[in-house]
């Protein structure tokens, strides 16, 4: 656990032990656990949107309609259909409780009220050292840069995608992009040399 105001670095999945790790969950009938890492990895959203989706949002829909809430920034981010198949297997799936409806939050607690980014950071921890999963400082941003670094490598590790990245992340330049994403001058350079 960090101090308070300090700053740890935590780095992404890779993306198939990241699908693995979906796969156990859903087998494991860990629902919750299953939509938060799937829809952390797809959409790549900070935590505190990601906390505030609703089952309306997403079920039955292609395209998820945002105000960020740190930047007040309207996004039309379309959802990959592997992330929209979860999101309604689970509908279907999931023991339903009262506050099991279309217009509730998809992520809450026992009680149905919405949990909180502490307790998030808490569970990601969790279910890694549950699963095994070798992370450095699980947190919410594992998510967001398991999908930043999923398309910097499908799209050959290309300055296109570290810009395409930079406007996702609402970074001011790519520079914070790589850091964020702990892309090394190493790996830069080894971009010119796989060409």
């Amino acid at each position: 656990m960090s101090v308070k105001g300090s700053k740890t670095a935590c780095s992404g999945l890779d993306w198939n032990v990241m699908l693995g790790l979906l796969a156990q969950l859903k087998k494991d009938k860990k629902w919750q656990d299953y939509l938060l890492i799937c829809i952390g990895s797809y959409l790549g959203l900070r935590a505190s949107d990601l906390l505030n989706l609703k089952w309306d949002d997403i079920l039955g829909k292609s395209t998820l309609e945002l105000k960020e809430g740190k930047t007040g920034k309207s996004r039309s981010i379309r959802i990959n259909p592997n992330c929209l198949n979860a999101v309604e297997f689970v509908w279907n799936h999931q023991p339903k409780k009262h506050f099991h409806t279309i217009d509730h939050f998809i992520f809450v607690n026992r009680r149905g009220k919405k949990i909180s980014l502490q307790y998030i950071n808490r569970r990601l921890k969790t279910i890694f050292e549950e699963y095994k999963v070798k992370t450095d400082n699980p947190s919410t941003h594992t998510l967001r840069k398991t999908f930043g670094r999923r398309v910097y490598e499908m799209d050959d590790q290309s300055e296109r995608s570290l810009i395409m990245l930079s406007m996702i992340f609402s970074h001011s330049n790519i520079a914070i992009t790589k850091r964020y994403l702990g892309i090394t001058q190493e790996e830069i350079q080894d971009v010119y040399l796989s060409l």
